[in-house]
């Protein structure tokens, strides 16, 4: 699994919000990106006095040992 997690930090006690988006395109243009999570503080979808700080892409794989009841 693939996830982009956008990170938000508080200004004045620097706890973190953060903004996961399921399977990101391939090619993340970084301009188009900052540019995007601006829009989110503007539209109040993250907290008031958060700025936005990093962005990661983190990829994971589940490898099922066990599955009894399928």
């Amino acid at each position: 699994m693939k996830r982009l997690t956008l990170v938000f930090r508080n200004q004045e006690d620097g706890k973190a919000f953060r903004v996961n988006v399921q399977n990101p395109v391939e090619n993340i243009d970084t301009a188009a990106l900052q540019t995007d999570a601006q829009v989110l503080i503007d539209n109040g979808l993250v907290p008031e006095g958060y700025v936005f700080d990093e962005a990661r892409v983190l990829e994971s794989n589940t490898n099922v040992l066990i599955d009894i009841l399928k």
